[in-house]
This record gives C-alpha cells, sequence and structure tokens, in this order.
C-alpha cells in the first residue's frame, strides 16, 4: 500500500492586526490564492502565497513592503531569513491590497515563516516604522 505524505509549511499571520505610527492600521492574512479562504499551512509545492491586507490610516503614495521571513527551516537556511520582499505604491484605493510572494525554484522548504509588513517613512517622520506583522504558528 502507498502513501502520500502531505508536505504541510505552517504561516500564523491570519487576522494578524498591526499597528504603525500615525494611526494607521492595517490588518492581514495569508491565502494561496486573492479568491481563497485564509491559511496557516501550505505544500511545499504552493505556486505562490499571498499576504491579504486591509488599511486605516494609509494616505496616497504611502509605500508598504511585505517581507518574507523563514523562521525556521532546518539547516536550508539561517533562522529568521529574508526569503522575498516586494514593495507596493498605494494609490486611490488604499483601503486594500496584496503582496504575492511565488514558489522558489525548488519549492517552499518545510518550516515556519512570518510575514513583515513596513510602511516607509513619510516625509518629517522620524526614524523608521516598523511592525512584525505576522508570527508563524
Amino acid at each position: 500500500m502507498k502513501h502520500t505524505t502531505s508536505l504541510l509549511i505552517t504561516l500564523s499571520i491570519i487576522y494578524a492586526s498591526i499597528a504603525f505610527a500615525g494611526d494607521v492600521k492595517v490588518r492581514a492574512v495569508m491565502t494561496t490564492d486573492p479568491e481563497d479562504e485564509p491559511v496557516t499551512s501550505f505544500t511545499a509545492d504552493t505556486p505562490k502565497l499571498f499576504a491579504m491586507f486591509k488599511t486605516t490610516g494609509i494616505k496616497n503614495g504611502d509605500k508598504l513592503r511585505g517581507v518574507l521571513i523563514a523562521e525556521d527551516v532546518g539547516d536550508v537556511a539561517q533562522a529568521n531569513t529574508k526569503v522575498l520582499e516586494k514593495t507596493l505604491t498605494l494609490e486611490e484605493d488604499t483601503d486594500d491590497g496584496d503582496f504575492a510572494f511565488s514558489k522558489p525554484t525548488k519549492g517552499w522548504p518545510v518550516g515556519k515563516y512570518r510575514v513583515e509588513i513596513l510602511r516607509e517613512r513619510r516625509s518629517g517622520e522620524d526614524g523608521e516604522v516598523h511592525h512584525r506583522s505576522g508570527q508563524t504558528g
């Protein structure tokens, strides 16, 4: 009898609420397709991961950066290695958006990941505006 093992990789950004300086808030969930329900795990061959977010307090022209970080993928990479990074400039429709992260060539290594969403500093703000938006479970 042949057994098939499902390879799961975990995320827990689901329903993570984050706050930035200046009353900016971002609520994000992870999905495997923009039309799919939120997920906390996915298979190694999942083509893309999406960090879907809703915002309040974002202004036209604000830039958000989404960073996918491998917290623990065993011997494949050091802990807390940045895997992928995307930057979006929000214009007109600043209420929501998504970061799409494509599967690495060799597939997603088994392990724990998190997504960080950062808003770039606005003119006149001091320091970097940064918040850890999700942590794997």
